[in-house]
């Protein structure tokens, strides 16, 4: 993806194996952009990218749900 590997290259002093370090930039990043700029950044996907980020975050979210679930923790709806 375009927009990953100019994010990649621009940030690629600055990350670490930390992975706090990768979502900080990720959400900085993403915080700057208002809907129609995000927007567009997904319409520039394939199809292939666009089915690989949204398999990502669907299973992220069913962990968290799952997660949330074993600790007993009602209401077990992600909010960002």
């Amino acid at each position: 993806m375009r927009f990953i590997d100019e994010l990649y290259e621009l940030y690629r002093g600055h990350f670490t194996r930390d992975e706090e370090d990768i979502i900080a930039v990720v959400v900085g990043i993403l915080a700057e952009h208002n809907h129609d700029e995000l927007m567009t950044i997904v319409e520039s996907m394939d199809d292939e990218e666009l089915f690989n980020m949204l398999a990502t975050y669907m299973v992220e979210v069913m962990k968290r749900k799952v997660a949330m679930d074993e600790n007993g923790e009602p209401g077990s709806r992600i909010v960002h």
